[in-house]
């Protein structure tokens, strides 16, 4: 059953102390696009990979609207859930006890436990990589919070190819994934604190794609050396 799941945001906190989920997707890719934009502020123009996926967010979630046939409070969609399955898509969740906030691309609720899928490209060796599990432990860990101890069904985290059906790659959300995504959480928050210094990446292949090549100052050319923008 598809239902959509009101669960706002307060918006009349401080929200510079929030954590993006997504930005731990950014973290293991390249810290340095973290600072070019969260704390140096510099904007460029989205990458024709972004634009598509963008709107492939905005057609699955139009469909999604359209069939969806209940509307729920969280609460009551994790009481109802016990009985039978639900979905939901773009549910808002958020841990304030680690400053953390994001949008899961789909929520499938059941009396079998909770799944937290997020929508990526897949290439063509079939790979998901650690950045994206990395994003989908954060959400699911700020799911946790939301569920409170007391609820004891199994989450599990999963990676699903943009535009199908097909899960990628699935594992359920452990102690030992919780201790990960808690060590990177810690270490982004130090990052935007100014406590740590970024890292950059050290591969032309990740620098070739990023949508801060051409203004970024540790890019690395395709000979393996960085390139300098200051004069």
């Amino acid at each position: 059953m598809e239902a959509r799941i009101r669960h706002p945001r307060n918006d009349t906190e401080d929200q510079t102390r929030f954590l993006h989920i997504s930005w731990l997707y950014a973290q293991d890719y390249c810290e340095y696009q973290l600072y070019l934009e969260q704390v140096k502020g510099v904007t460029v123009e989205a990458t024709q990979a972004m634009v598509e996926g963008s709107d492939e967010h905005q057609r699955l979630e139009d469909e999604f609207l359209a069939k969806a046939e209940l509307e729920y409070t969280f609460e009551e969609a994790v009481e109802e859930s016990r009985r039978t399955p639900i979905s939901s898509r773009e549910l808002y969740v958020e841990d304030r006890s680690l400053n953390i906030r994001g949008y899961i691309d789909e929520l499938v609720m059941s009396p079998d436990g909770f799944t937290v899928i997020d929508d990526k490209p897949i290439g063509r060796t079939g790979k998901v990589y650690p950045s994206s599990k990395h994003q989908v432990y954060g959400y699911c860990i700020a799911l946790r919070g939301m569920l409170g101890a007391e609820e004891q069904r199994p989450i599990t985290a999963a990676v699903r190819e943009r535009g199908s059906d097909h899960i990628a790659w699935s594992e359920r959300f452990d102690q030992g994934a919780e201790k990960k995504v808690l060590r990177l959480i810690d270490r982004v928050h130090g990052l935007i604190k100014g406590d740590l210094q970024f890292k950059s990446a050290k591969r032309a292949y990740k620098c070739r794609p990023c949508r801060f090549f051409g203004v970024c100052d540790r890019r690395i050319s395709d000979e393996g050396r960085s390139v300098s923008l200051i004069a």
